[in-house]
């Protein structure tokens, strides 16, 4: 009994501690997402039920856009130690059963979600629609006028995390832990005007009809959409070392509390 409470008094006075602090871990909802396509170039899908990653049957790759917003859900400060992208499958391309492996790659630059392919079903928006101004499109990140650098998406040069993804309708796919993401998502919150999301490429572009198509943040299934997890430990409110003179106070305290206890022992026993 005496171990037992000099422990949970120990502990006690070390969570009172300057500084002290418990690891969290959040759900964040995506903040925006879209689709983009390299043989509609002036085509856009931003609030379609449907994010895309493949190819079509004419061998024409499509490349999804997603975004979470870090900073808004995140202490300031905070250490991220996990992030977990889960994304619902909608649709595969034909009877292709073959896996396939889709890349998180960082963004670069800014991107408009738009409002093209709202109300439709995930089957008739792999094509997208004519963009609006401010939509991402294959060329253009705001169409009409402001351009990626480099058509299909200015992004990382190597994938954040990969993910193998089969062709189980409605299946949830993870997107593990990896240094990479752990990164993307540091400097997301540590610097937010850098965080543009990633974009979901198909690692196979060549191969005609392998897409798999993602249910968005539009999904009438809440269930369904694009979830964002991530574990942190909270900044050090006081820099992360105690005052001497609270640290002295706070162990003075406990070594009375044990001397207290080890005097009565004694006594009761004499």
């Amino acid at each position: 009994m005496t171990k037992r409470f000099l422990s949970f008094s120990a502990s006690m006075m070390i969570a009172m501690l300057p500084g002290a602090v418990e690891a969290a871990t959040v759900t964040i909802g995506a903040l925006k997402d879209a689709s983009i396509f390299e043989n509609n170039v002036n085509n856009s899908n931003g609030a379609g039920p449907g994010m895309f990653a493949g190819t079509n049957g004419m061998d024409s790759p499509r490349r999804g856009l997603i975004e979470f917003d870090i900073a808004g859900n995140i202490p300031s400060g905070a250490t991220i130690t996990d992030v977990q992208l889960i994304l619902h499958l909608g649709q595969v391309a034909g009877t292709d059963s073959t896996p396939r492996t889709i890349g998180l790659f960082s963004l670069m630059a800014d991107w408009g979600e738009g409002t093209t392919g709202a109300g439709m079903a995930i089957g008739g928006t792999g094509q997208g629609f004519p963009a609006n101004p401010g939509d991402a499109t294959w060329n253009a990140r705001l169409f009409p006028g402001t351009l990626w650098a480099t058509p299909g998406g200015d992004h990382a040069a190597s994938a954040s995390a990969t993910s193998v993804v089969t062709s189980v309708i409605n299946n949830a796919y993870t997107w593990g832990s990896t240094p990479g993401l752990i990164t993307d998502v540091q400097t997301w919150l540590n610097t937010p005007a850098t965080n543009f999301g990633w974009e979901l490429i198909n690692l196979d572009e060549t191969t005609a009809q392998d897409f798999r198509a993602f249910f968005t943040r539009e999904a009438t299934d809440a269930t369904l959409r694009p979830e964002l997890m991530v574990s942190y430990n909270p900044a050090v409110t006081t820099g992360g070392t105690p005052e001497p003179g609270s640290l002295v106070l706070l162990l003075s305290g406990l070594f009375g509390l044990i001397y207290g206890v080890r005097r009565r022992r004694r006594m009761q026993i004499l």
